[in-house]
């Protein structure tokens, strides 16, 4: 079996559960997810109960399985590994894939039988072929709002743009501004000004902590709609909406990128992604984005081109 640790808020909980869904399904077992560091983190809710997944919480037989402190350590391992050896019918402790250093390395998606996987798992090629899979496996299992489905359909005929702006903690939280930059007012502007430049009658959709803030510094002259329909509890609604947009403005969040990872394929779509990620030397993000998106060095790199292009 694989089972899966989930940790952080709702989009940290995708990944940790779009990594093992991708190794159960290549190594023909069961996803199984270990749910129990929620007994204690209160930062975020459980969420992913709100789709319709296929795996199952562990059982408390399963969870006998799961690597105690003890069997985490160096003496531990050993300890399992001599009894697997040597003692017939031994049930050891699965053995511990961890993501230590943060970042994507070919050697972390070896496919194996019985693992527990450990680690945040933030990039496509940890999963990769399995958007059509993870877009059925992440309807939301239950039926929305009344408001969330009025902005569905209302999303669904239009040519919508959904932007994602965080701040909240990532200005406020000494550790959080340590390692995420915080977007400026340049990155939103320079991404709606170039899909402005590509497409007409946009309706811009804000998915924002500060909307504030954004009324003050992202006048681009297409007027916005804040989503605030939602609080801290229905997150899986936003994800939900900031799907159904055909273009897509995030920030460098989880959230807002799994709202783009399961939107639906349109030949014009567009997703914008921050890049770099994280602030340079802190942790390696350079995987974050996917194939098909643009970046925001991308779009600096263009814009230096046309502006040495205008000057010769």
């Amino acid at each position: 079996m694989i089972v899966t640790r989930l940790i952080g808020g709702l989009g940290n909980q995708l990944f940790q559960y779009a990594f093992g869904h991708s190794l159960a399904r290549r190594t023909y077992q069961t996803l199984l997810i270990d749910d129990s560091a929620f007994e204690e983190y209160r930062l975020h809710p459980l969420a992913i109960n709100h789709f319709s997944i296929s795996a199952s919480r562990l059982s408390d037989v399963d969870r006998s399985r799961v690597p105690g402190k003890f069997r985490r350590t160096p003496v531990g391992r050993a300890w399992d590994q001599f009894g697997r050896r040597m003692v017939p019918g031994y049930v050891g402790a699965l053995p511990v894939r961890r993501e230590k250093p943060f970042g994507f390395r070919e050697s972390l998606i070896t496919p194996e039988r019985d693992l527990y996987l450990d680690g945040y798992w933030q990039s496509e090629k940890f999963f990769p072929g399995l958007r059509e899979s993870l877009r059925e496996e992440l309807r939301l299992r239950e039926t929305p709002s009344e408001t969330t489905q009025r902005l569905s359909e209302q999303m669904n005929t239009e040519n919508s743009v959904a932007i994602h702006v965080r701040r909240g903690d990532y200005v406020t939280s000494t550790k959080a501004k340590q390692i995420y930059r915080t977007l400026d007012a340049d990155y939103y502007r320079s991404c709606l000004l170039d899909l402005a430049a590509r497409e007409t009658d946009l309706k811009l959709y804000l998915f924002s902590n500060d909307v504030p803030w954004c009324e003050s510094n992202l006048d681009v002259g297409i007027p916005f709609t804040p989503v605030q329909h939602t609080d801290g509890q229905t997150a899986h609604e936003d994800l939900h909406l900031i799907a159904q947009c055909r273009h897509v403005v995030i920030a460098n969040s989880t959230f807002s990128w799994w709202g783009a990872y399961l939107g639906q394929s349109h030949a014009s779509r567009r997703v914008y992604f921050p890049e770099p990620w994280f602030h340079p030397g802190t942790l390696d993000g350079s995987a974050m984005g996917c194939d098909d998106w643009i970046s925001e060095a991308s779009l600096a790199e263009r814009s230096s081109r046309e502006i040495s292009r205008r000057a010769a």
